[in-house]
């Protein structure tokens, strides 16, 4: 993929460990421009160590030097590594509008998913029984109402989060805090590769960079950030939990706190901020499609089906279905399938949704 001298400068500069997003602004800032910045990096050193270290200087000249702004790019393709930077047209607004976005996205999977309805999903990595039976009870429901669910990968509630969302066929985002090459926890490496497959897996470090603890408040303000709400399923009292949830409040996101058992060290926290989040209390699923204006009573439509129609409706009962899977369990050939689904359609019975799902629109009976 060919890049803009732009959005190349920035993998190049994102590719020094330790020259962040925030630095990376104002490196470019401080030139006038990304262009000037590279025209004038290398004769300009007083420049720029007044806003990053000599040895970080050192470094990125050192890249600079070697070339590494045309290495960088071949390096992903060859990877099947996609990025999109902050100067790209298909980076995303959700982003753009948060405090100190991030310079470049890595990414693998669906990147179209960051444009549709989305609520992260977060909570203790210690998380407990009844803490992931909520995860579960809350995405079955959303994932039906066709929202993505985002998360990071950790263990706990965002493992239990994106596994649902699998299962109930909704699709996931999952935000690392490190780069491709290192896979955190290394337990989730198969894991990563499903989402990767059938979801969205990014980061905005570069596939080098190694975890570090402090990347995880980082990575929380992009979980938050490509949301369009916020569900805390439990937390205790010093949980990471509040560092996306001080992400969420700082980007006006909508907040959602599922109250917990008021003994177990598990909900200290969430219980905490029931107290000083008003209107932030949901317990059942109901509570957050309401919010968002999506009616969860379903529609019952009194229509006959024949026997191939009610097939296909029958399967899509489990909740929105690939094109592909509707042709493998229904058994139908293939242009049969389109008829049914186009009429099945037109009748407001179904719709068809992005990405060549199908899901039901009201229930015949």
């Amino acid at each position: 993929m060919m890049y803009s001298l732009e959005e190349s400068i920035l993998l190049l500069l994102n590719s020094v460990e330790g020259l962040y997003s925030n630095k990376q602004f104002d490196l470019i800032n401080a030139f006038g421009s990304a262009k000037n910045l590279y025209d004038n990096l290398l004769s300009s050193k007083e420049v720029a160590c007044k806003i990053v270290s000599n040895n970080i200087y050192d470094e990125l000249s050192k890249k600079l030097r070697d070339g590494q702004i045309d290495k960088i790019p071949e390096k992903l393709y060859k990877d099947g590594i996609s990025v999109s930077t902050f100067f790209s047209r298909d980076y995303p607004q959700k982003l753009k509008d948060i405090p100190n976005p991030p310079t470049v996205l890595y990414y693998k999977g669906d990147f179209n998913l960051l444009d549709k309805t989305s609520i992260s999903v977060v909570g203790s990595r210690k998380c407990t029984n009844y803490g992931a039976k909520v995860a579960k009870y809350f995405i079955k429901d959303l994932a039906e109402k066709g929202f993505v669910i985002i998360s990071g990968m950790a263990l706990g509630i965002d493992e239990v989060a994106h596994k649902s969302a699998l299962e109930f066929n909704a699709k996931t985002v999952a935000v690392l805090g490190s780069g491709f090459n290192y896979i955190y926890p290394s337990q989730h490496i198969g894991l990563s590769k499903i989402i990767a497959a059938e979801g969205l897996l990014m980061t905005e470090f570069a596939p080098d960079i190694k975890p570090q603890p402090y990347h995880f408040p980082m990575r929380n303000r992009i979980v938050s950030g490509l949301s369009d709400g916020l569900l805390i399923v439990e937390a205790g009292r010093k949980s990471g939990t509040y560092t996306t949830l001080n992400h969420a409040l700082e980007q006006g996101k909508k907040i959602y706190v599922v109250p917990n058992d008021i003994f177990s060290f598990a909900s200290f926290g969430s219980n905490d901020m029931l107290k000083s989040l008003q209107g932030a209390m949901v317990t059942e699923p109901k509570d957050i499609l309401d919010d968002f204006g999506i009616s969860d009573i379903k529609e019952t439509v009194s229509v006959q089906l024949d026997f191939d129609e009610q097939n296909v409706v029958d399967k899509l009962k489990g909740g929105q279905m690939h094109f592909n899977d509707l042709l493998s369990k229904t058994a139908l050939p293939v242009g049969e399938l389109q008829f049914i689904l186009s009429n099945l359609e037109i009748r407001g019975i179904i719709s068809k949704i992005a990405g060549n799902y199908y899901k039901l629109t009201m229930e015949a009976s």
